[in-house]
């Protein structure tokens, strides 16, 4: 397994972050190569509440893929994630840039992947090789077309196709090497619930350093991959199954954090264990150059009047700050998780204006479903290209928070404040703080 260089800072005085370091580890001489859609034996029934194994997934996938006009399809690329508490894959950071991969390939599926919503809970164990998530890429060398479809909880989907190349290409080694990774040839042959075991068992009788590492962790989040790599630090998996266990993306986790890999070669053989540390956000202090905080800046507002509803509407970038709150300069940040932001909104007198429930609490086809309350205001975050991703306001149960746990705050995406249109919006000013103790998010918007 490989993985790729760090992005290059943009100038010496600009801060960075160091998202993940070089990693790992399973790097196996012989080459990775996807299979065309085999069956594999008959899968065990599904666990109750763990989801599926790699070879179950795919044995629900295998008709629908096989089904799906401009075929035949050839596997590539696989990810199972269990993830003990709320988490979005989206925080671990993608070599081309957090926003571009994001807001390119969220916006292509309407419905949960690696790149939009939160991932269920995992309860089993990880020594299982059972996800309720799982993420499966296909290519097609007749029609050049790409294919993604998913398993969540055994339930199958798969998402139309789109061409290739296309806007949403994560996958840093596929480009240029699609013969490659699509060959016919051997995807390992032992399925996850082995591979888990051999992972498990290596971490906690295998170097005390790696084992420690796992055993501090807390609640955690185990990635299974095989093929080329599309997250900072995790690398292509050749011929073998790359196993994580990591922190950042998870609800409530911010700061340094443990990472510790294992690699699984294709007949079930341990191949090596890593245990390093990477940083899930930028820290209000550290080590020099690698200090700093979030910004958001924001475009000027649009206010848009509808019956009942004022919609405004403003785009963000997510940028670099110093510690004492001058903007650096560089404007798509990675590692911001909604969570670790609170939102208000005040009058030119400085009075605070309520908050209410969203009317929008799960994914609509438009904001314009998303309903003015005459008690209050509300957010909403749209991608770029308008999708919903998330709602902020009052919970059911009293608190104030975000309607989907876990997503990440990217460059061009858009805020959109939901508010009665019997307000009066103009001089009102949006401000953001930071809800975590190690890192410092500001931003405002003059209304």
């Amino acid at each position: 397994m490989s993985s790729p260089s760090e992005p290059g800072s943009i100038e010496p005085a600009a801060v960075v972050l160091v998202v993940a370091i070089v990693l790992l580890l399973l790097l196996v001489a012989v080459a990775f190569r996807s299979a065309n859609i085999a069956s594999p034996s008959p899968p065990p029934p599904l666990p109750e509440a763990d989801g599926p194994t790699f070879h179950q997934a795919l044995a629900s996938l295998n008709s629908s893929v096989a089904n799906e006009s401009g075929g035949p399809w050839a596997l590539f690329s696989v990810y199972g994630v269990a993830a003990q508490l709320p988490f979005s894959p989206n925080l671990i950071g993608y070599p081309a840039g957090e926003n571009i991969t994001v807001n390119h390939c969220g916006q292509l599926f309407n419905g949960l992947t690696l790149w939009n919503g939160t991932i269920p809970l995992f309860t089993g164990t990880f020594d299982s090789g059972t996800a309720p998530f799982w993420q499966l890429a296909y290519f097609s060398n007749v029609s050049q077309e790409m294919l993604v479809a998913t398993d969540v909880m055994g339930a199958a989907h798969v998402f139309p196709p789109i061409p290739y190349p296309n806007s949403c290409m994560p996958w840093y080694d596929f480009p240029g090497n699609a013969a490659n990774w699509t060959a016919p040839s051997e995807f390992p042959v032992v399925d996850s619930s082995l591979a888990a075991q051999v992972a498990w068992n290596s971490v906690l009788q295998g170097s005390t350093t790696v084992g420690q590492g796992v055993a501090r962790m807390g609640p955690a989040v185990g990635i299974i991959t095989a093929g080329p790599g599309i997250f900072m630090g995790l690398g292509d998996t050749v011929s073998a199954y790359g196993i994580f266990f990591d922190r950042c993306g998870e609800l409530g986790v911010a700061g340094v954090q443990p990472l510790v890999g294992v690699g699984v070669g294709s007949n079930g053989a341990w191949l090596g264990s890593s245990n390093l540390t990477h940083n899930c956000a930028l820290l209000k202090s550290g080590p020099p150059g690698y200090s700093g905080g979030y910004v958001l800046l924001f475009s000027s507002p649009s206010i848009i009047a509808a019956s009942t509803t004022t919609f405004a509407m403003a785009g963000y970038q997510v940028a670099d700050a110093y510690p004492n709150g001058t903007v650096a300069g560089f404007y798509d940040e990675v590692g911001l998780a909604n969570w670790m932001t609170s939102w208000n909104l005040t009058t030119p007198s400085d009075s605070r204006l309520p908050l209410v429930m969203p009317a929008c609490t799960s994914w609509v086809p438009s904001v314009d479903d998303c309903v003015a309350n005459s008690s209050g205001w509300y957010a909403v975050v749209l991608s770029g290209s308008g999708e919903w991703i998330n709602s902020y306001g009052a919970l059911p149960n009293g608190t104030v928070g975000w309607s989907e746990p876990v997503t990440a705050l990217v460059s061009h995406q858009q805020l959109v404040i939901v508010a009665p249109s019997s307000w009066n919006l103009t001089g009102d000013i949006l401000t953001v703080n930071s809800t975590v103790s190690t890192s410092t998010v500001i931003g405002s918007l003059a209304l």
